[in-house]
């Protein structure tokens, strides 16, 4: 005679709702690229913080529901997009930050996406090379021109005033 094993109940983990959209069926990037707040039939569960730190993402909400051209079909799908994705990343964590701090964020996830943001690369210092250096023309008679723009005779608005100014120095 066989005895049945007692049957164990699996523990499953509580998962946290979005902390940045809920599930009603509209779409987050539709909504902020598009401001589109249609109502889609199908829309997926997208976690911002994937690989490694999906799990992550699922207990402290960092998670967003996306329709299929934004989740994993087209041009603009987050799996093919990485702007889209970085919109994501960086909007996930304005909003983590929201109640934690940025060393709370960086524990959890490894990554600053923040200060990340559209840095330009610095330009090297251009060299001057020697050779001719063009200097402003001044107000020692305005090298005999009456109309140069010099700084200084740009102060006067009538031609007289110019011409007396440039003729007088």
């Amino acid at each position: 005679m066989m005895i049945p094993k007692p049957q164990r109940k699996k523990k499953r983990r509580k998962h946290k709702d979005s902390i940045l959209h809920c599930k009603d069926g509209t779409c987050y990037l539709c909504i902020m690229l598009d401001n589109n707040y249609r109502i889609h039939p199908i829309v997926h569960e997208h976690h911002i913080y994937g690989g490694p730190n999906r799990a992550r993402s699922e207990a402290e909400g960092l998670k967003v529901y996306l329709c299929l051209a934004h989740h994993i079909d087209g041009p603009q799908a987050v799996h093919n997009n990485q702007n889209n994705m970085r919109i994501l990343q960086e909007d996930g964590q304005r909003a983590f930050e929201r109640t934690h701090t940025r060393e709370e964020f960086m524990e959890l996830i490894g990554r600053n996406f923040l200060d990340e943001e559209r840095e330009v690369p610095k330009q090297k210092e251009k060299v001057e090379e020697l050779g001719i250096v063009f200097l402003e023309p001044d107000c020692n008679g305005c090298f005999g021109a009456a109309g140069n723009d010099c700084r200084f005779c740009s102060k006067y608005k009538s031609e007289e005033e110019q011409n007396d100014h440039c003729n007088t120095e």
